[in-house]
């Protein structure tokens, strides 16, 4: 219990630090491979959310979202696909004798952080040119709202 508190309290400096500089989160982010996912979900609004565990604790911490390119229905060996689309990440769900096939957009729109894992993003960054974690991403939201944008910030935010 009182190494766990430790790694907490760590973590709290470390992400309230860059904050109180800039008056709103400025986290660097990170792209992780997608082979290292802990989950993923497709939604309704053509999205799929892939999620991360950074701190190898079992717990979704970090999630990307990605737009979903083309989806079908195909009976074709799954090995073949991945080579059909010059390296966008291919998803798939096994029907038995056909897979539904996702394929994503190379990079992530959007970068989310659950800083205390409990399953309620706490920041939002946007990339709106998905380019990768490269500096130009921007501050989007905190849905927890566990981080708030002063106002002076919040109109050069978008």
């Amino acid at each position: 219990m009182k190494h766990l508190i430790s790694k907490v309290a760590i973590l709290a400096i470390i992400l309230l630090l860059p904050s109180l500089g800039m008056g709103f989160p400025n986290l660097p982010l990170v792209d992780p491979p997608l082979k290292n996912k802990i989950g993923w979900n497709l939604k309704g609004n053509g999205l799929l959310y892939v999620s991360f565990d950074l701190d190898r604790n079992g717990r979704a911490d970090y999630h990307t979202v990605h737009f979903v390119i083309k989806t079908y229905l195909t009976g074709e060996p799954l090995k073949q696909l991945p080579g059909f689309y010059k390296g966008a990440p291919v998803f798939y769900v096994n029907y038995g004798p056909a897979n539904q096939i996702y394929v994503i957009s190379k990079k992530a729109l959007f970068y989310a952080f659950d800083v205390n894992e409990d399953g309620t993003w706490d920041l939002m960054y946007k990339d709106v040119n998905e380019d990768g974690v490269n500096g130009n991403e921007t501050f989007y939201e905190s849905p927890s709202n566990m981080f708030s944008v002063p106002s002076q910030y919040a109109e050069n935010l978008n």
